[in-house]
């Protein structure tokens, strides 16, 4: 089991109604509803008691308007098998194990588990508000609560085990985090944390000749990237707002070491001249020969549908959805879908096989 904290995003609103009709809804392509509860509210427990519950949950939120992270969206994803271990009492009774743990037990939410053909996972939509006292909870250094209950589970229910970063053992530095293999998955696109750590050696070469904060802003723009603070720690920035922490990048970049080397925090005073040595741009995880094809097919659609919004435009927000629909009228559209699957099964699970995938398949250098 993976825990997952799915953050805010910078400069979109909390919005939990949003967020638990798409939980009820499944609207990822290929993807189905499984099982939906609802908790701690006075509408009722069911699917068909959603609207009201949403209802309620707002009136609760609404009292606390200078709040503007009020949602704490958990993904729980499972490994292959695991579904058929547990059944609706017991995946209930996960997800409340993972309330209690993290302060949330008598708070409301909407819970649901997605079936795909990529993997098995649960959504849970915390509403950080307290519906009596009102007090926002925010725990502190989730992650590690997030990972104990995993271990927990796993041992308890007899099902596959993915260790994390806090079960002693050295973090593999070329390993995605949660949040950056969630976005591949979704979009079967490079993510902006791969990208990264593509250049990790060139980065922190560049990064140990920097005398003070300018230098290093200057080191991370040649890489399409910019530093902030964030929380208690530094985060590492992409173009389209995708994010990291320092710290995945190397130990080394942590806030505690970068500011014990060049004092506290400095932002960057002027923009970086030229150009950037590696670009972050969109491109998809895996190619065939004839990916560009179709990879300029799906940028053409995308800035055509761009001018002109629509239902259309929306579905067609990832390399995945295009793929999803091209399987009609190219095969080739088809290969690559099962292309990208093995790719992130195998990056995911680590399985004993070629990470090539099928002939004719290669990664992007």
């Amino acid at each position: 089991m993976i825990a997952t904290k799915i953050g805010k995003k910078s400069g979109v609103p909390d919005n939990y109604t949003r967020l638990g009709e798409y939980i009820a809804a499944a609207e990822e392509k290929g993807e189905k509803l499984h099982q939906f509860w609802i908790r701690n509210c006075d509408a009722g427990t069911n699917i068909e008691d959603l609207d009201l519950a949403l209802l309620e949950i707002e009136a609760v939120r609404r009292q606390k308007p200078d709040i503007a992270d009020k949602t704490y969206h958990l993904v729980v994803s499972f490994r292959p098998g695991d579904q058929d271990k547990l059944t609706t009492d017991d995946l209930m009774a996960i997800e409340a194990e993972y309330a209690n743990a993290l302060g949330y037990a008598d708070h409301q939410r909407v819970a649901g588990t997605h079936i795909n053909t990529d993997n098995f996972h649960m959504h849970i939509a915390f509403n950080k508000v307290h519906p009596e006292t009102l007090k926002v909870v925010t725990p502190h250094r989730d992650f590690k609560i997030l990972a104990k209950v995993s271990r927990e589970m796993e041992k308890k229910y007899g099902l596959a085990i993915d260790p994390g970063m806090t079960d002693g053992k050295e973090r593999d530095p070329n390993k995605l985090s949660p949040a950056a293999r969630n976005y591949e998955s979704h979009t079967w696109q490079e993510s902006f944390q791969r990208h990264v750590l593509k250049h990790r050696k060139q980065i922190l070469e560049g990064l140990k000749k920097a005398t003070n904060w300018q230098d290093v802003h200057q080191v991370l723009a040649e890489y399409d990237t910019s530093i902030n603070l964030r929380g208690n720690g530094m985060v590492l920035i992409s173009p389209d707002g995708q994010a990291m922490k320092a710290s995945q990048l190397d130990r080394s970049c942590s806030k505690n070491t970068l500011e014990g080397r060049f004092g506290v925090f400095e932002a960057r005073r002027e923009k970086a001249q030229g150009k950037s040595k590696r670009r972050y741009k969109p491109r998809p995880l895996v190619r065939h020969r004839k990916t560009l094809t179709l990879w300029r097919r799906y940028l053409n659609t995308r800035k055509t549908l761009h001018r002109q919004p629509s239902l259309t435009s929306r579905a067609l927000r990832s390399w995945k959805m295009f793929l999803l629909i091209e399987t009609h009228q190219d095969p080739l559209a088809t290969v690559l879908i099962i292309a990208h699957q093995e790719f992130l099964r195998t990056a995911a699970y680590g399985a004993k096989q070629s990470r090539r995938g099928p002939k004719n398949i290669n990664l992007i250098s």
